[in-house]
């Protein structure tokens, strides 16, 4: 059961600045109605905290701690709601409450951060946060084995043109399995890159469009290098990454699959490990839709070119999901094979635009319809095809739906040769 958020806070003689016009940090709210009666669940993404329970009779205390009302305007609001008065004290315990469970933005938060973030980047290596998920077992000897049966045979020549830029889903293997076996299996066909650049979703928020991550990379398959200079280069334009953003690296999914497939494809070549540079992408905010007509956008891929002189063959690579919809994402009806059928109309006619080389109006066709299916990796997608340039190949589309119709999730693999 998550800690309760109840209205007897402690009883501090001066409250912190953070208190008298509170703001909730982002957190995933997930519904709750169990034996304690309805109520939302808060969820750190970050792992920082344990999750809490809002009773339903606090939400409209809860709900106003934006940071743009004071505790007596936000006693005054919610009162007005619930058509009555509520005592001072009793607002004050509810954000009390809040605080004490780590829940407000603030400096209690932001030194709380910051010092998470310090010891994930003081460890010698990211650790395979999601070994023995679906498809991937922990066992090395096992996961070679898991890996080659989905890839099948190993090429005995190079037989494809070499790639600029590669998308493969970040879905579990198990049930993205066709789509790593098409994206991995064009790699596998073709002259292995110098540096494999890494844009993945960052599926907890990340305030910038890009965070890279100073830290080599390891997996059951042993320890991939990161091309720190790289990464050091792109932060040094960008500036200095935001400690929340540093953080999300340490449980993020969609890099960490890429790097074990990358490992075997070299492994199996008889190829040193792969060198890697790994960036979790947040939004690209435009006016229409579009960012590679942004000014400021076309300043983050210069940034990222400049980087890249001088390290040989660079192929850009996007671990990249599409859509998710049914109940479990938010939709009333759940996932049917007419909904499927129509799904897979509107992903193509958004990955027609890859295809036409043309990322930018791949980017505004998902954001331009508020995107209503949920793509989550718009971004990574639009930053690799737009520095990997020229027209996508689509090797693969596919879905996981789940039996009982309560989720679907696209995917896809898409190559370019620039």
């Amino acid at each position: 059961m998550p800690d309760p958020i109840d209205s007897a806070g402690p009883d501090h003689t001066r409250d912190p600045d953070e208190i008298e016009r509170p703001a909730v940090r982002p957190l995933e709210v997930q519904r709750h109605d169990g034996p304690d009666g309805p109520g939302i669940v808060l969820v750190d993404r970050l792992g920082l905290r344990e999750p809490a329970f809002v009773p339903a009779a606090l939400l409209p205390i809860v709900g106003r701690c934006d940071g743009t009302r004071t505790l007596a305007e936000i006693r005054s609001e919610a009162g007005a709601q619930l058509g009555e008065p509520l005592p001072d004290a009793f607002v004050r315990g509810v954000v009390r409450q809040l605080a004490a469970h780590g829940l407000l933005l603030g400096p209690t938060f932001a030194g709380e951060l910051q010092a998470a973030a310090e010891r994930f980047l003081a460890a010698p290596s990211r650790p395979p946060r999601h070994a023995g998920s679906a498809g991937s077992p922990r066992d090395p000897a096992a996961l070679r084995r898991a890996l080659g049966d989905l890839l099948g045979p190993q090429p005995t020549a190079t037989t494809e043109p070499p790639l600029t830029g590669l998308v493969a889903p970040h879905i579990d293997l198990a049930r993205g399995a066709a789509g790593y076996r098409a994206a991995y299996g064009r790699l596998a066909a073709t002259a292995p890159a110098d540096l494999y650049v890494v844009f993945g979703t960052g599926h907890a928020g990340p305030q910038a469009p890009v965070t890279g991550l100073a830290l080599d990379w390891r997996t059951p398959l042993g320890i991939a290098p990161t091309a720190r200079p790289f990464v050091a280069a792109v932060h040094a334009a960008l500036g200095a990454p935001d400690p929340g953003d540093v953080l999300q690296h340490r449980d993020e999914h969609s890099l960490e699959f890429q790097v074990q497939f990358l490992q075997f494809v070299h492994e199996r070549r008889g190829l040193p490990p792969p060198r890697v540079a790994g960036f979790l992408c947040g939004a690209l905010p435009s006016s229409d839709g579009d960012p590679l007509a942004e000014a400021w956008c076309q300043d983050l891929l210069a940034v990222f070119r400049r980087a890249a002189a001088g390290s040989g063959r660079v192929l850009w690579l996007a671990g990249a999901d599409l859509a998710h919809v049914g109940p479990r994402f938010g939709d009333e009806a759940s996932v049917d094979a007419a909904r499927l059928a129509r799904l897979a109309a509107a992903d193509r006619g958004h990955l027609a635009a890859l295809t036409a080389g043309v990322p930018g109006a791949f980017h505004r066709s998902v954001d331009g319809c508020g995107n209503v299916d949920r793509i989550c990796s718009a971004p990574a997608m639009t930053l690799c095809a737009a520095l990997a340039g020229g027209r996508g190949e689509l090797l693969y589309y596919g879905q996981a739906r789940d039996d009982d119709g309560s989720q679907a999730v696209s995917f896809c693999a898409m190559a370019f040769t620039g």
